[in-house]
């Protein structure tokens, strides 16, 4: 079913930097499209993991090196012709998975010796029999839906001869290494991209982009939801999706951190970056998704709400490679056009906290340099702008593809990666602590410390990076992304490390 619904379009008046007043208007949207509807999806049940790839005796492999009294360790590296890891990486009950381009690796969350893996992303849909198991698309999500304590995985399968498909896979146990309902939705016709996952506890929320499957030129951007709860039971899923214009940039979608649930019946966030300087467009723009499983056709996304940001410059300006690196003329994409990594909501009980992350420019002609821009929102129902910074805590480096959490205490952690024509790509972080002035990150901390370039044509670097919480303890991060040990085409390397703030107690 498709029709065309009334949304909310705001015009937005910014009083100060950090305080925006809000004039609602109805009018009917000629931008947003949808419900539309899908069938039901029945499942099947997958392998174990743990039958589809190599074993390991846990404590076998390495003792990992330390990082604030915990752990800093290799993660995955490059198998053969594969150019940028997309590393993403979730922590569980016991584990953490670690997924880069186009496999899964499973470590022991404490020691960090590897459980399970390398398994190749497609294998553990082996039991579907369409393009799930067949597609080595990448651009692959894991996470851990702490509700239910189950791990949710989503890639991408692209045929042209059985369809484009979002292959979903829920866990039956908190064992990333056993079996998983495996659901293969037929979500559109065009090639998904780059997609993201928010856990709710109405709905598992997709949000990605469309491309032409021909050209591979944006087409919208896609928000859909699918039904969670008959999900976790390995029951006939559904979905509804809603769908954006050429004009509307890319949808991302909020997923929910820590144990205390939103508000009962709360919608679910999406966000994107509205850049349109000929239209008069610089603002971060809200929308709400409300689902209704009994009826799909009464299900809303609402917005957009119009929240004009404090003055930047993307990274990378017009999709343009900006970052340089040591001993050769590559220079690499920032993606600071738009919204890339996950967008974290944790609610404190006092009030709602979203974080959101983007690259940005600082400085111009032969000082501009890429930086971290960072926003807190308080009220995501009425978003307005709670504290805000940009990272740079020099002058010359680089810094992009952040990915930022907080903990039960709001200490938030941000890690990213760092160049420059001296330094070689590598991983650092920096914290805050809810006691230091708004808008401030601490001295940046270093993870690892890149030895090689990018090198050749490739300009792409890894589109994620990822920061999580500890779901059990709630306290300690892990954050993971790429770098190189030695300069090549694409001899890419992971490192996964974790650590904790002194001011989180369990």
């Amino acid at each position: 079913m498709k029709s065309q619904k009334m949304f909310a379009v705001s015009a937005v008046v910014c009083l100060t930097l950090l305080t925006c007043s809000f004039a609602v208007a109805a009018e009917k949207s000629k931008e947003i499209s949808g419900p539309i509807a899908g069938p039901e999806v029945h499942p099947v049940v997958s392998a174990p993991m743990r039958e589809l790839g190599p074993q390991h005796v846990l404590g076998e492999e390495f003792v990992p090196a330390t990082i604030t009294g915990l752990l800093n360790m290799a993660g995955q590296s490059a198998p053969k012709g594969i150019l940028y890891s997309d590393a993403v990486g979730a922590a569980g009950a016991t584990q953490y998975v670690q997924l880069v381009n186009n496999q899964y690796t499973v470590y022991d969350k404490t020691s960090g010796a590897v459980v399970t893996g390398p398994v190749a992303e497609n294998l553990l849909w082996a039991n579907a029999g369409d393009s799930c198991a067949t597609s080595v698309g990448g651009d692959g999500v894991v996470t851990y839906d702490q509700l239910a304590n189950v791990w949710v995985f989503l890639h991408h399968g692209i045929s042209t001869t059985t369809g484009n498909l979002d292959c979903m896979a829920v866990s039956t146990t908190s064992d990333a290494t056993g079996t998983y309902y495996l659901y293969d939705y037929s979500l559109t016709g065009e090639f998904p991209d780059k997609p993201k996952l928010g856990v709710w506890p109405d709905a598992y929320y997709i949000s990605q982009d469309l491309l032409d499957p021909n050209t591979k030129s944006f087409v919208r951007s896609m928000a859909c939801a699918v039904n969670r709860a008959a999900m976790l039971v390995g029951g006939g899923g559904n979905s509804v999706c809603f769908q954006g214009s050429i004009s509307l940039p890319t949808f991302v979608v909020t997923t929910l951190d820590g144990q205390t649930q939103p508000n009962a019946g709360e919608v679910a966030f999406f966000w994107q970056l509205d850049q349109r300087p000929n239209n008069g467009k610089n603002n971060l723009n809200a929308f709400q998704f409300h689902v209704d499983w009994t009826n799909l056709a009464n299900s809303t996304f609402t917005g957009p709400v119009a929240n004009k940001l404090p003055a930047y410059s993307d990274a990378c300006i017009s999709l343009k490679p900006c970052i340089p690196e040591p001993g050769t003329t590559n220079v690499l994409s920032a993606w600071g056009d738009r919204l890339m990594s996950r967008i974290t909501y944790r609610n404190f009980g006092t009030y709602e906290s979203v974080l959101i992350t983007h690259s940005v420019t600082l400085g111009t002609g032969t000082a501009a340099h890429s930086a971290i821009r960072w926003y807190e929102y308080r009220t995501p129902l009425t978003p307005v702008i709670y504290q805000y910074g940009t990272y740079s805590p020099d002058k010359t480096n680089f810094r992009w593809m952040g990915s930022m959490a907080q903990d039960q205490y709001g200490d938030m952690a941000v890690g990213y990666s760092i160049s420059s024509s001296t330094v070689y790509p590598g991983l650092r972080y920096a914290v805050r602590v809810p006691t230091d002035h708004t808008g401030i990150l601490e001295a940046e901390q270093t993870i690892v410390t890149g030895a090689g370039s990018q090198n050749g044509t490739n300009k792409n670097w890894s589109s994620y990076s990822s920061m999580t919480v500890d779901p059990v303890d709630d306290c300690t991060f892990y954050y993971t992304g790429q770098y190189y040990l030695t300069s090549s085409l694409e001899g890419w390397s992971t490192q996964i490390a974790s650590f904790r703030l002194p001011s989180c107690t369990n």
